[in-house]
C-alpha cells in the first residue's frame, strides 16, 4: 500500500506492473485490465450492518473474603473477579449467544449494548462440549444478527472478527479463513483474523456482514498477550442448532451409544482384515457399561463396518453420522466378530452428563 511503513517498494512494483501490461500489449491480444486502488476496498458496509448486534459482557464472579491489616479485627474484604466478552444478539426479543467459558461461574452477568444501553442478563441454558451459551435480557427491541449459511464457507475466504478485546471499545480484525478442523467432533473455522481475551463470543463475519461463525478460542503459546495467528469460531449453523435446542427446553441433546472407539493402522488393518478397504470401520475398544451398546450385546473387539448401511470411514465419521440421528434412533451396526459377519441393532438415547459418546 502506498502509504504503508512496510519496507515495500510501491514504486518499483508500479513500474514492474506497467512494464507488464506494456508487454502482453504488444504480444497478445487481451481485454484491459481494471486499474485496481487499494484505497477503494473497505468493509465499513459490513462492519456497520452488524456492529449493532455485537454486545460486551461483563462477568462477576466471588472470589471470597480477605482479611486486611488495615481493617479492625471484625471487618473482612470481599473480592469480586470482573471478567471480559462478547456476545451476538440472536433475537429481538433479547436473546444473545456467547461462549460458555465467558459466563461459567458467574454470580452476576451484564451486557453493554453498542447504543450506550446496559442490563443484567440471566442464562437460559449452556452447552460445555461446544462452548456455547445463551442469555436472556428485558429489552425486547434489539437488532439481531443476519446469519449465513455456514456450509458455504470457504479456506481463504475474507473474514472479520468483531467483540470487545480486553474489555474495550468494539474492533475489528481481518483475517481470512485458514482451514475448517474439528475440535472433537465437532467443526471449528481456523483463522488468522485475531481473536484475543474479551473477543470471545462476538461474531465472525463475512464481508457482506453476515455472521458466520461465534468467536471461541486461538492457540496459547504461553501469554495470554501471545499472537499465532491461529484462532477458532465455532460454525453458525452450529450454534443455531444449540441454540434452538437451548431456549426450547434449556439444554442440547445428544445421541448416545457407549461405544468407545479407535482405529487401526495400515499396516494392521490390512494384516487383519485383507479384504476390507483400508479407512473402514473401527474397533470396539471398550463399552460405558449400562450404556446402549452394553444392553445391544456388543463386546470389545467388535470391528463396525457400517451404521444403517453406511459405510464408516473411521472414529470420528462414525460419531458425527449417529449425533445428527434423531434421539432415541435405533440402528443397525454391521459388524466383524471373530472373523463372521453380524448384524446389532442398538437403541440409542439421550447422553447423560459427563459420560462418553
Amino acid at each position: 500500500m502506498p502509504n504503508s511503513k512496510l519496507s515495500f517498494n510501491w514504486q518499483s512494483a508500479q513500474s514492474a506492473w506497467q512494464f507488464y501490461l506494456q508487454q502482453t500489449q504488444e504480444k497478445t491480444p487481451h481485454e484491459e485490465v481494471p486499474h485496481l486502488n487499494i484505497t477503494d476496498i473497505s468493509f465499513s458496509e459490513a462492519v456497520q450492518k452488524v456492529s449493532s448486534s455485537v454486545v460486551s459482557i461483563n462477568v462477576f464472579r466471588p472470589k471470597g473474603f480477605r482479611d486486611s491489616a488495615q481493617l479492625s479485627s471484625d471487618q473482612r474484604i470481599f473480592d469480586y473477579g470482573v471478567g471480559f466478552g462478547s456476545g451476538v444478539v440472536i433475537s429481538k426479543e433479547g436473546y444473545i449467544v456467547t461462549n460458555y467459558h465467558v459466563v461459567a461461574n458467574a454470580e452476576q452477568i451484564s451486557v453493554n449494548l453498542p447504543d450506550g444501553r446496559k442490563r443484567f442478563t440471566e442464562i437460559i441454558g449452556f452447552d460445555k462440549e461446544t462452548d456455547i451459551a445463551v442469555l436472556k435480557t428485558d429489552l425486547s427491541d434489539l437488532t439481531p444478527a443476519v446469519f449465513a449459511d455456514s456450509e458455504t464457507v470457504d479456506t481463504g475466504d475474507l473474514v472479520m472478527a468483531i467483540g470487545s478485546p480486553f474489555g474495550q471499545n468494539q474492533s475489528v480484525s481481518l483475517g481470512i479463513v485458514s482451514a475448517i478442523t474439528y475440535s472433537g467432533f465437532d467443526p471449528r473455522i481456523q483463522t488468522d483474523a485475531a481473536i484475543n481475551s474479551g473477543n470471545s463470543g462476538g461474531a465472525l463475519i463475512n464481508t457482506r456482514g453476515e455472521v458466520i461463525g461465534i468467536n471461541h478460542s486461538k492457540v496459547n503459546l504461553g501469554s495470554s498477550l501471545a499472537q499465532t495467528g491461529v484462532n477458532f469460531a465455532i460454525p453458525i449453523d452450529t450454534v443455531q442448532e444449540i441454540v434452538a435446542s437451548i431456549i426450547k427446553i434449556g439444554r442440547f441433546q445428544r445421541n448416545w451409544s457407549g461405544i468407545e472407539a479407535t482405529e487401526l493402522i495400515q499396516s494392521d488393518h490390512e494384516r487383519l482384515f485383507p479384504n476390507i478397504p483400508y479407512k473402514t470401520g473401527f474397533f470396539v475398544r471398550s463399552i460405558v457399561p449400562g450404556s446402549p451398546a452394553a444392553e445391544a450385546d456388543l463386546i470389545i473387539g467388535d470391528y463396525v463396518t457400517h451404521l444403517d448401511g453406511i459405510k464408516i470411514s473411521g472414529v470420528e465419521a462414525f460419531y458425527r453420522l449417529y449425533t445428527k440421528l434423531p434421539i432415541g434412533k435405533k440402528i443397525t451396526l454391521d459388524i466383524i466378530r471373530k472373523n463372521n459377519r453380524m448384524k446389532i441393532n442398538v437403541q440409542l438415547r439421550e447422553r447423560p452428563d459427563n459420560t462418553q459418546p
